[in-house]
């Protein structure tokens, strides 16, 4: 630049300083503001005196559960916990490794009216969003509920949010099984429990844990407005012989269910009769009355009564699934009384095998097939395509008003059976 005189230059060098400062002073108030918009959560450490811990501040989750502000994390060290916990803040609990072990175990005897709860559980997270579990093993198996009430839970969230990620999750089991009718949408003990009572959106996911010994449900997602994303989790029933109908993953009454690559297997027959068995079936995973657009997909299912047993609902996806050793029921049922229609959905290319053994309750009560459809339910508009059967009493029993679209199947007394040709039995098991 050019100056015309000295003047001119002192006047633009004092304008440059002041440009200059202020940008200088503007953009260390952004970065202030930055710095305490993103400051970090805290972690406060959890550790019981005789157990290695490094930099402990709490000797008990409760009490850095009560320290903590919304976003902290609670890292908690290997031991036994026999504390009862109620989350009311976004948290996250977070079991560590140290020298070798990994194992936090929250086993606490339960106390009925906990918190002012109407439900027992070892970890209930209520009216708050954003609570991640993680990595602990959470043991309900010191209660003492042996009826309906109250509802009996290893980790219960109600009107929440958040994410249940490699933990262990057993014991919620009743006292005495047979005290609570366990038809749907019945019964008691859920390894995780999700519902509402509130209108609003509550999404939870249930992912890469390990969940067994519960009477009733191993997932149990409840009500409109809950989205239950459960995937890639090992979950192990116990099958008819609870005395009771026992579902891996129940989902109903409106709530969405996102079910993708888990390893599902409940229990068979025994030496119940069929007819008990039948009414005492397991199922590995059960829609009633589900959420628009449920999915069901790429899961791994064995040794039940039903693999997958859907009832109301619309728009679902049921693809990718293996389900295998079935002997009361079939590997999929289909049917629409709990809302009066199942409709727009698709079941694709899942692979079933080994429904049986062969028995003329299959008959009798329309089962036995590696799908089944309901006559008479309201079932409408479904697409059944690509799925192979092998080893069953037919690989596919349809209504007419759905359309079956190039299935395999291999050693089938039936192909596919129109069963609203068969409104009360189906043809006789007889070999050709």
């Amino acid at each position: 630049m050019r100056f015309r005189d000295l003047a001119h230059f002192t006047y633009w060098k004092k304008e440059t300083v002041l440009r200059r400062t202020h940008a200088h002073v503007g953009l260390a108030l952004l970065f202030i503001g930055t710095f305490c918009a993103t400051s970090p959560a805290k972690t406060w450490v959890v550790g019981q005196p005789s157990t290695p811990c490094p930099g402990a501040h709490y000797s008990t989750i409760t009490d850095a559960v009560n320290a903590a502000a919304p976003g902290d994390v609670i890292a908690i060290c290997p031991a036994l916990y026999t504390e009862q916990l109620v989350i009311t803040k976004p948290l996250t609990l977070r079991g560590l490794t140290v020298n070798g072990v990994g194992r936090v175990l929250l086993q606490p005897a339960l106390v009925a009216n906990f918190g002012g709860l109407p439900f027992e559980a070892v970890i209930a997270v209520v009216n708050t969003n954003g609570v991640t579990i993680e990595n602990l093993a959470v043991d309900a198996s010191n209660n003492t509920v042996s009826g309906c009430a109250p509802n009996l839970a290893a980790i219960y969230y109600h009107d929440a949010s958040g994410t249940v990620d490699h933990n262990a999750i057993s014991g919620a089991q009743l006292a005495n099984p047979l005290s609570c009718g366990g038809g749907p949408p019945g019964g008691n003990g859920f390894g995780v429990q999700v519902d509402a009572d509130q209108s609003g959106s509550f999404s939870v996911t249930v992912e890469h844990n390990s969940i067994h010994d519960y009477t009733k449900d191993g997932v149990h997602a409840l009500g409109s407005g809950v989205t239950a994303r459960i995937e890639e989790n090992t979950i192990s029933g116990v099958g008819p012989s609870v005395g009771e109908l026992q579902f891996a993953v129940f989902v109903l009454n409106g709530a969405v269910g996102l079910i993708k690559g888990n390893v599902i297997t409940e229990g068979l027959c025994g030496a119940l009769s069929y007819s008990d068995c039948y009414n005492l079936r397991s199922e590995g995973v059960t829609l009633r009355a589900a959420g628009d657009g449920t999915v069901v997909s790429d899961n791994v299912i064995t040794d039940a009564q039903a693999g997958i047993f859907i009832n109301g609902g619309n728009r679902f996806r049921v693809t990718g699934n293996t389900i295998r050793n079935i002997d009361a029921a079939s590997g999929i049922d289909i049917q629409g009384s709990a809302t009066g229609s199942f409709t727009n959905s698709v079941i694709s290319e899942n692979t079933i095998s080994n429904v049986g053994p062969f028995n003329v309750g299959f008959t009798t009560n329309e089962e036995g097939c590696g799908i089944d459809e309901y006559t008479g339910t309201g079932v409408s508009g479904n697409f059944l395509m690509h799925n192979r059967v092998n080893d069953s009493y037919c690989g596919v029993a349809y209504v007419t008003a759905d359309r079956v679209v190039s299935g395999t199947y291999h050693n089938t007394l039936h192909n596919e059976l129109n069963s609203d040709l068969y409104p009360n039995a189906y043809p006789p098991i007889t070999e050709p």
